[in-house]
């Protein structure tokens, strides 16, 4: 297993994580008011953990006007291999 993936996993810890990377796999791209829809959290507390996502390199931001969304990405950030954790 890579050893940069350690982030990627310590990342996932956190059970809502999980819940948001599992929805945008599901679903594919979304806003982050439609996760904070279906997290049912606050939007700051999910803006939080997406940016931390974000930084771990699970998933990639689009910005369009004042939206945001979000997808997964499929490849690591590290080593531009897929993704071991999806």
């Amino acid at each position: 297993m890579k050893s940069r993936c350690v982030l990627c996993f310590k990342t996932l810890s956190v059970e809502s994580r999980v819940k948001i990377l599992e929805y945008l796999v599901l679903s594919g791209e979304k806003s982050v008011n439609e996760i904070t829809r279906f997290i049912n959290l606050k939007q700051p507390t999910v803006s939080y953990h997406l940016k931390e996502m974000e930084h771990a390199g699970l998933v990639i931001k689009r910005a369009d006007g004042r939206g945001v969304y979000y997808s997964i990405s499929s490849n690591c950030p590290h080593d531009g291999q897929k993704c071991i954790v999806l």
